[in-house]
């Protein structure tokens, strides 16, 4: 009644994940910026309709051939913004893609873990499909990334929650910017 909510649609096996993506193909430097526009889009629109998404991750993305070659998130692991402050992450969608600061299960949510797990799933593109070694404090920029690449996606993945973009919609505004001074092509992201 209140035009807010959500399509879902059930995807069948047909669907390739953004995991068998990468796990089988080099992504394109212009498929990388598609997905990070793509996916700031859908967690802008979830964020609009009241809901913070909290298990973004390769699995729970999907290619999307047969239209417009975008991406699409496929899994419905969302909470309520108005909430967060009295909501602890439950255990099934922690992944290497939670943010440091919700990994103990008492921990309150805040409203940069998605942009957090953005960050990581870009990180990982640029980097050969690596996510950065060591421990989070000291991520070092990923491989295949030029510097200023490098910046949007350190800054989407701080380990600082205050220090991440302050919401999708400012990052989607970076990888705009970014595709606008530079030319970004269909070049494989390889070493």
């Amino acid at each position: 009644e209140d035009d807010s909510g959500f399509d879902v649609y059930l995807l069948g096996p047909y669907k390739k994940t953004l995991e068998r993506v990468l796990s089988s193909t080099a992504m394109t430097h212009l498929d990388a910026l598609n997905l990070g526009l793509d996916l700031s889009s859908a967690l802008s629109i979830c964020r609009d309709s009241g809901y913070l998404y909290v298990d973004l991750k390769p699995s729970n993305i999907y290619r999307e051939r047969h239209t417009n070659n975008g991406f699409k998130i496929g899994d419905i692991g969302v909470m309520r913004l108005d909430a967060l402050k009295y909501t602890s992450l439950p255990e099934r969608y922690r992944s290497a893609y939670t943010a440091p600061e919700i990994q103990d299960a008492f921990s309150a949510i805040n409203t940069t873990v998605d942009i957090y797990a953005l960050g990581l799933i870009l990180y990982q593109v640029y980097n050969g499909g690596q996510l950065p070694a060591g421990d989070s404090d000291t991520i070092q920029p990923p491989d295949y990334a030029d510097y200023e690449m490098a910046e949007i996606i350190l800054k989407a993945c701080d380990p600082d929650p205050a220090k991440r973009w302050a919401d999708t919609i400012q990052m989607g505004q970076a990888l705009v910017s970014y595709m606008q001074r530079n030319s970004v092509n269909d070049t494989p992201i390889i070493p």
